[in-house]
């Protein structure tokens, strides 16, 4: 497909603009927050919280619930603060699907922002489509780390 049709097609959608800009700024709250959050968590024995207090750490559900089943977010959060703390190694070696889901994070929040000063029905469509495109790929990229660590 040529983008004119993509375009076109999406100039076809209904308008969300008035909709979806508080969706926007619900989803730009929580990539904030999901970027600050590593700041205050420490790794027992790796790394230190930068802030002067420790958050609690989210549980594992999947894991203390299911413990005969792997889990493929396990060692995420623990990933994405050695990246934090610029130590690579760590973090791949917690679960390689933390610099994938860092790097969507921070892209999350840059995609937050035209939609704060553009008020465009097709920009909230294509946005949508990519949100959905990036809960794919990380789902996608978890299974796949699972299927080769075992």
């Amino acid at each position: 497909m040529s983008i004119a049709v993509i375009v076109n097609l999406l100039k076809r959608l209904p308008n969300i603009y008035r909709e979806y800009r508080y969706v926007n700024y619900a989803l730009l709250a929580l990539s904030v927050v999901f970027l600050l959050y590593p700041l205050g968590v420490s790794i027992p024995g790796e790394v230190e919280s930068y802030l002067p207090f420790e958050l609690p750490t989210i549980p594992s559900f999947v894991a203390t619930n299911y413990p005969d089943r792997p889990c493929s977010s396990c060692g995420l959060t623990r990933s994405i603060v050695s990246l934090y703390h610029f130590d690579l190694n760590a973090a791949l070696r917690f679960n390689k699907a933390g610099i994938l889901v860092l790097t969507l994070a921070i892209a999350q929040f840059f995609l937050r922002m035209p939609l704060l000063f553009w008020k465009s029905s097709e920009l909230c469509w294509f946005d949508l489509i990519q949100l959905v495109a990036c809960g794919v790929a990380i789902r996608a990229f978890l299974d796949a780390s699972l299927s080769f660590a075992f």
